[in-house]
């Protein structure tokens, strides 16, 4: 079976350790501590968390909270008229302002979360997307308030997706 620790990202799988070791990031542990709880070497931990990390089985970032510094904060339903998503999609994602773009199937083609300082500001980038080459029509809203998820839900959602993908193991 291949492992985390041999990382091959084309059917990258993991085994328990790894799944208990992404357990333990999600809930917010550090090394030392998930080495002292697994009762596993600090060293092993230690580099396991890397490959885990460098493969982008789980992510890391640290996201300003924009509400707090006073920036408003909404998301953009970009639709096509032609079939152009990823060309799109990589244009709106270099726009001032833009801070995550993704394809959608359903009913908007184009997602983007975006963050502008006035009306004049939402104006001026619903304007430029909508000036482009192929689209349709653009939406938007505003976020008001974001109610965040329990690190238990995201777990448990790991966790079926383990137990279906590992009944082998």
């Amino acid at each position: 079976m291949q492992t985390v620790s041999s990382i091959d990202n084309d059917k990258l799988k993991f085994d328990k350790v790894d799944f208990k070791i992404i357990t333990l990031l999600i809930l917010g542990y550090h090394n030392k501590k998930i080495s002292s709880t697994l009762k596993i070497p600090l060293s092993t931990i230690q580099r396991r968390t890397r490959i885990i990390l460098l493969s982008k089985i789980i992510n890391q970032e640290y996201i300003p909270n924009f509400k707090i510094l006073g920036i408003k904060k909404g998301i953009l339903h970009i639709y096509l008229r032609d079939g152009s998503l990823k060309q799109r999609a990589d244009t709106i994602s270099k726009l001032d302002g833009i801070l995550s773009v993704s394809i959608h199937v359903g009913n908007s083609d184009i997602i983007a979360e975006f963050v502008y300082d006035n009306s004049e500001c939402l104006v001026d980038i619903i304007s430029e997307i909508k000036h482009m080459q192929g689209i349709e029509k653009v939406n938007w809203s505003e976020e008001i308030y974001k109610v965040p998820s329990s690190k238990e839900n995201v777990l448990k959602s790991l966790k079926k997706y383990w137990t279906e993908n590992n009944n082998n193991n």
